[in-house]
């Protein structure tokens, strides 16, 4: 046994269609050839799999980490949850017998888990205290208000402030990492906390299988992929689903529709609806069910272009995976909605891609015409902020300390 121990807090792990899944399976894979010996601790809804490493994922907390659709808790019903994550720690540290040697990493978190965990660390003391990584998944929220629609960021800066800054005074210095994914958050989280924040690499970083591009001489066009969710424009693709292959006969378009989400329990009839436009249109190709990692490669790899057709006023500060797919790939584009994090990031990082107007199908036909038009695919922009980024998370993890 070494005598140092990874511990993932990840209440969110609630399934194996999520990026928890794709983070804890990349981090037990690394640990293997680094010698490091590796536990993820998960929700206690998540039902294990055999083929998904039994004996390193533990079912473990009762706490959630999505709560109140994602709008901050009332005092009283944070505090108690963060009080229940307190004892689950405790019950963790006593359970493993964890240590100063060890380093625990919470990957995706809100403020209520980040206040558990500082009353936790308050509890044992500096000097017992194990090592931290704490990853902010989330935006960090405002200490700005200039119109109405900053109020909610501001309450999120507030209370995230009131967790991480009792965090951070809860352990030593040398013993605690602050980092986050974008240069966005990395200003946010600094005012925060007041003290140096990291750039770690993208979190669903994933080593590629198969590097091969395809070599189709049409130009392949990924819809839609992952998780099926409102505020990614799913109903919007699907009402237009049938326009748009009409109107690009010349382009193959691939449509990911993954049955094993709890999001299509709102969609109880497309799956026929896609079989029979599949029959109908030979420039669709329907995915069904969950991709595992060399398919979801291979699909990545086989496309020269990925919609994210993102609500503005959900994705406006909020990160996604898909994005971080695209950027690692530069044979592809994205094309994504205006006022999004997609956007801004896009062009903060001067990568080709493709805006449209969020619901409107004129300006998303636009923006299809003008990737298909274009003889470049991607952008091979090597600053340092982006190769950081394209980096392997867990590599980064492994290397801290």
């Amino acid at each position: 046994m070494s005598s140092r121990r990874y511990f993932v807090i990840d209440p969110g792990f609630e399934d194996f269609d999520s990026h928890h899944s794709v983070v804890g399976d990349a981090l037990i894979r690394e640990a293997g050839p680094l010698k490091k010996e590796i536990l993820v601790l998960a929700s206690n809804k998540l039902e294990l799999s055999l083929k998904r490493y039994e004996d390193k994922i533990v079912p473990f907390f009762a706490t959630p980490c999505y709560t109140n659709n994602l709008n901050p808790l009332p005092a009283d019903r944070e505090n108690a949850l963060a009080d229940n994550f307190m004892e689950e720690l405790s019950k963790l540290f006593q359970t493993y017998d964890i240590n100063q040697q060890d380093v625990l990493l919470i990957h995706t978190g809100f403020s209520h888990l980040y206040l558990g965990l500082a009353q936790l660390f308050a509890s044992v003391g500096k000097q017992s205290s194990p090592k931290l990584i704490v990853c902010g998944m989330f935006d960090p929220g405002s200490q700005h208000i200039e119109n109405t629609d900053d109020a909610l960021r501001f309450l999120w800066f507030c209370k995230n402030k009131l967790s991480l800054s009792f965090l951070k005074r809860s352990i030593f210095p040398e013993k605690i990492v602050f980092a986050t994914s974008c240069m966005e958050y990395k200003k946010g989280y600094q005012a925060l906390i007041d003290c140096p924040v990291h750039i770690h690499p993208a979190i669903n970083y994933q080593s590629l299988t198969h590097i091969n591009v395809s070599a189709n001489k049409r130009k392949r066009l990924l819809l839609y992929v992952g998780s099926i969710k409102k505020d990614k424009g799913i109903d919007f693709i699907l009402q237009n689903l049938s326009l748009l292959l009409s109107e690009f006969r010349h382009i193959d378009f691939v449509f990911h529709w993954n049955t094993n989400s709890p999001g299509i329990r709102g969609f109880p009839n497309v799956n026929v609806a896609l079989t029979t436009l599949s029959n109908r249109f030979s420039n669709l190709e329907i995915l069904f069910g969950t991709l595992g990692k060399a398919k979801y490669d291979l699909l990545f790899n086989s496309v020269q272009g990925v919609v994210a057709s993102y609500a503005p006023i959900n994705y406006k500060y909020k990160t996604s995976g898909i994005f971080w797919d695209v950027l690692r790939r530069d044979n592809c584009s994205l094309l994504c909605s205006k006022g999004t994090w997609l956007a801004s990031e896009s062009l903060a990082l001067e990568e080709a891609a493709y805006f449209f107007d969020y619901e409107d199908v004129s300006s998303m036909i636009q923006a299809i015409a003008e990737w298909e038009s274009s003889e470049r695919s991607g952008v091979n922009n090597n600053n340092a902020y982006k190769k950081m980024i394209c980096k392997p998370f867990s590599k980064w993890i492994f290397s801290q300390f």
